[in-house]
């Protein structure tokens, strides 16, 4: 049964058309849940973001990493 089975998913995932061949790849439909913890990226001083035309950079400093606007980024 298993060789069966087996020789199904390999005639649905090769074809050949022509003098070329083809593999489709076949995914099992799966609902999936992703967790994230992304925010917006804003200044830690004046709070402004990229929706406000501000560029954002990043510096790391003794407690992590503190994202500053083109305004503020000069601030230690």
């Amino acid at each position: 049964m298993r060789s069966r089975v087996n020789n199904l998913m390999s005639q649905l995932l090769v074809r050949k058309t022509g003098s070329s061949l083809y593999q489709d790849l076949i995914f099992p439909a799966k609902k999936s849940c992703l967790d994230t913890i992304a925010v917006e990226a804003s200044c830690y001083v004046c709070g402004k973001g990229l929706e406000d035309g501000y560029s954002i950079t990043a510096k790391n400093s003794a407690t992590g990493t503190i994202l500053f606007c083109d305004k503020h980024y000069s601030v230690d």
